[in-house]
């Protein structure tokens, strides 16, 4: 049953309706990997510089304050109330992946602490083991005392993603989402929040602010399953671009504002008009993105539009942890570089993830797409105007998902007679989605390491028919592997192998001294 506070300092209890093993699938709380030990100190229990601020950032909005709250709220006190009650949930959801109590002393008060602690203990014991995460948060003040030492709120629509497994198998048994209003009151002791009284209530309604969509004719987007701009057919021919002197993870720490007007000015005049960059997720900060890359992302759109060249931003390069412990640092990235970059007319569309069914072989393939519906959802709420679409690694794969996306990515570094056969294969899958052959190449590289390797004017050949095989199959667009020949490949990228390292060096339409190769004479649509 609901608890009505009617004083915020009245008896109050964790509710055992809210807590129990049957509502666990609906309401509680539990998950991630167990980084503590449990007499750690609360500065140390979860490491949160780098765990919490990191890895755990749910979205948390504060919704206007009750008319009467019984004094005005510091910024400083709600900074404190949202980080310790957030960090309560998270040591929460660790102590349901650990199978025990760890550190939850620190967050609840002795009175709520017995009822928190047996909701983890009565999953365990029936031979269960729950992985959540608390994404949303919507707070309403209601009271706050006049000492400053006890304050009651709603956390209306708290969204909660769930999966629960059985502990000796680890089969999973059970993966949802649920939202519901919590009824909480906190209390200040020994300088920090502690959770005194959490009730799960039926979510009410609340109207949540949308991000709007604007005038979309001037953004590309899909008519009668063509790429349309302006009103005027638009067909994406173009390349994945990284500088000569600074290609993946260098990227973004050595961006150069000179090197990428004069880089995407050589691609206009290559007869091109498209680029495909990659974020990397771990240099744009997981959940908390550095302003400056914010910035440096928008410059480069910037530079793109002065050009007249469209960008294919492809997101989460290099997330590899499709853990629910991962899903709010990949969530607020999100929101940051699409709420900032929703209006911007040099955007082709945003690509959500690089080849995720390579990850398939390390991860749940469930979870894996599990966590691409789920950004998939969220790039729409976050900005309605621009297109999405995932870069499958093969064709074969490029049909999942396929109902959440503008347009339908694959790459294929296959035979000529493969990729006419996977694309074949592919229309019969998704026979009305636009396809994109979003990667396709081949290195110019013969040496010892590859003594019977492709010449420059191999590579003219393959990719001219390339784009014969392409043309026979409704035009498909296409950007080649890459604008430029590299000095250097960071080992992490193909590994330290020479056999490996060396062709990737040369799979540019330009030398690295910036020469054109011959087939550019073959790219321009």
């Amino acid at each position: 049953m609901p608890v009505v506070i009617s004083k915020p300092y009245s008896r109050v209890l964790i509710g055992s309706s809210g807590l129990a093993v049957v509502a666990l699938l609906v309401a509680a709380v539990g998950q991630f990997w167990v980084y503590v030990n449990s007499g750690a100190k609360r500065e140390e229990a979860l490491n949160l510089t780098t765990v919490m601020l990191e890895s755990h950032t749910p979205r948390v909005v504060w919704l206007p304050d009750d008319s009467a709250t019984g004094r005005p709220m510091e910024d400083f006190t709600r900074e404190q109330i949202v980080g310790d009650y957030v960090r309560a949930w998270y040591q929460w959801q660790l102590s349901y992946l650990a199978g025990k109590p760890i550190g939850m002393k620190e967050y609840f008060t002795t009175d709520a602490l017995p009822k928190a602690t047996a909701s983890v203990t009565e999953l365990t014991q029936q031979g269960h083991r729950l992985h959540q995460t608390d994404v949303d948060h919507y707070l309403q003040l209601h009271f706050y005392s006049a000492d400053g030492q006890i304050v009651s709120f709603t956390d209306h629509h708290l969204l909660l993603k769930q999966r629960l497994y059985r502990t000796d198998t680890q089969e999973k048994l059970y993966t949802d989402q649920s939202v519901a209003d919590y009824q909480v009151v906190m209390l200040l002791d020994d300088g920090y929040w502690r959770i005194k009284h959490m009730v799960r209530q039926e979510a009410a309604p609340l109207r949540i602010p949308q991000v709007e969509p604007t005038d979309r004719a001037r953004f590309v987007r899909m008519e009668e399953n063509q790429f349309v701009v302006n009103g005027r057919p638009f067909f994406p021919a173009g390349v994945n671009y990284y500088p000569q002197k600074s290609p993946w993870s260098l990227f973004w720490k050595q961006y150069d504002p000179k090197v990428i007007k004069a880089d995407f000015r050589r691609i206009r005049e290559l007869g091109l008009n498209t680029a495909r960059v990659f974020v990397n997720f771990h240099d744009f900060g997981k959940g908390k993105v550095p302003p400056e890359r914010l910035d440096q992302l928008e410059n480069l759109l910037d530079l793109a539009d002065d050009q007249n060249l469209k960008v294919l931003v492809t997101l989460f390069d290099f997330v590899g942890d499709y853990r629910l412990l991962n899903l709010t640092a990949t969530d607020r990235q999100l929101e940051q570089i699409l709420t900032r970059l929703n209006r911007h007319p040099a955007l082709l569309a945003w690509d959500l993830k690089n080849e995720p069914d390579l990850d398939f072989k390390h991860h749940d393939p469930d979870d894996v797409k599990e966590w691409l519906n789920w950004i998939a959802g969220r790039a729409r709420q976050f900005d309605p105007n621009h297109l999405i679409t995932i870069g499958w690694a093969y064709p074969e794969n490029a049909h999942l998902l396929a109902n959440q996306v503008d347009f339908v990515s694959f790459h294929s570094y296959r035979s000529l007679e493969q990729l006419e056969q996977g694309i074949a294969d592919l229309r019969r899958k998704v026979p009305q989605k636009k396809l994109m052959l979003e990667e396709f190449g081949q290195p110019t590289y013969r040496g010892v390491w590859a003594p019977f390797g492709k010449s420059e004017a191999d590579q003219e050949n393959y990719v001219s028919r390339v784009r014969d095989v392409l043309k026979r199959n409704r035009n498909i667009p296409y950007l080649l592997w890459t604008l430029y020949d590299f000095t250097e490949v960071p080992p992490d990228i193909v590994g330290n192998k020479p056999w490996q390292r060396e062709p990737q060096k040369h799979f540019g339409i330009l030398r690295a001294d910036g020469q054109p190769k011959p087939v550019v004479n073959v790219l321009k649509p």
